[in-house]
């Protein structure tokens, strides 16, 4: 495993070669500077009466399927601020199942860690894929470990940004030390936007009430929460409701105490690990993953959170368009 300090080590030219290629996260809403890329988007079958829901930006010989955190989050939280990952390359995104587009399952068996590692394997195969370049955001880096369990052959370069730990018992003390550090204010706002989302699962509101405090810890800089293009509480009311109802339910018990260790360590394609000093899900976690995977290396943002692409959009997307393009 190599570790690069990512504002001492990254070459000033990919710098500058991404800030050209619009590679700058700007305010909401904003265009400027992203070049307008191809779009399409329709559904695949999964199995089992499952459709999933997905959204293909840009052009070129390779594609990379995008895996969006959550689990019960949608692909709209970071589509556009991904974009500029479009300009060489086909990006495939797209709702995890239960959620958004997707077909709304809310049965504790269709929404096991197995079936989102076999989605990942849907989608491969339908998009004629030999092996799945996948980019990881949080969870959707557990969605890379559970199909490196089922399908390690079938893993081309894998991408992870903000990864969730590879033992639940790194994730659970993380979360708790979030919990403990959190102000009373903040922990008082949460519990009010949680009682009034149990009240009404399918409200707008309160889902976002309580998804910009959840996240504010997240970020080194909370105004850059500010740059997203958009919201982790998009989608239908409908949405909204099964995840709170069924896919936060069942999901991540049915993960039981995880421990995907052994599967990292058979990732055998090149990888990159992206993580920020802020972020607090542990930087010993991501630490973990680039070491056991046999080639990997790993990218330390000082100061920076969860998100880099929004935080760090220079140096994020400098370093992972050039690993996605083949650079050791």
């Amino acid at each position: 495993m190599r570790t690069l300090i990512s504002s001492l080590l990254l070459p000033a030219a990919l710098l500058a070669a991404a800030a050209c290629a619009g590679g700058s996260a700007g305010p909401a809403g904003a265009g400027a500077g992203t070049p307008a890329v191809a779009s399409s988007e329709g559904h695949i079958d999964a199995g089992n009466g499952v459709r999933l829901f997905y959204r293909a930006r840009g052009a070129g010989p390779d594609t990379l399927v995008v895996i969006h955190g959550g689990p019960g989050f949608t692909m709209d939280y970071f589509l556009d601020d991904l974009t500029p990952l479009a300009r060489n390359r086909v990006l495939v995104f797209y709702d995890q199942r239960g959620i958004g587009g997707s077909t709304l399952v809310s049965d504790s068996l269709a929404l096991t860690g197995e079936r989102y590692a076999e989605d990942l394997e849907a989608l491969r195969k339908h998009f004629g894929m030999a092996k799945v370049n996948v980019l990881g955001h949080s969870w959707g880096a557990g969605v890379v470990a559970l199909y490196a369990q089922r399908h390690p052959g079938r893993i081309g370069r894998v991408l992870l940004v903000g990864a969730m730990p590879l033992t639940q018992g790194a994730l659970v003390k993380a979360f708790g030390a979030m919990a403990a550090a959190r102000d009373s204010a903040s922990t008082a706002g949460m519990a009010a936007a949680y009682a009034a989302r149990e009240a009404d699962p399918g409200s707008y509101g309160p889902c976002r009430e309580y998804y910009v405090l959840w996240f504010t810890p997240f970020f080194g800089d909370p105004a850059a929460m500010q740059r997203s293009k958009g919201d982790f509480c998009d989608g239908t009311p409908e949405s909204r409701r099964n995840k709170m109802t069924a896919v936060d339910r069942y999901t991540f018990p049915s993960l039981g105490a995880w421990d995907w260790r052994a599967a990292a360590r058979t990732i055998a394609s090149p990888a990159l690990v992206i993580h920020g000093t802020e972020d607090p899900l542990p930087l010993d976690g991501a630490r973990e993953w680039a070491a056991l995977m046999p080639d990997a290396r790993l990218i330390v943002l000082p100061g920076i959170g969860h998100f880099a692409y929004l935080e760090a959009p220079e140096q994020f997307f400098a370093a992972a368009d050039a690993f996605l393009a083949g650079a050791p």
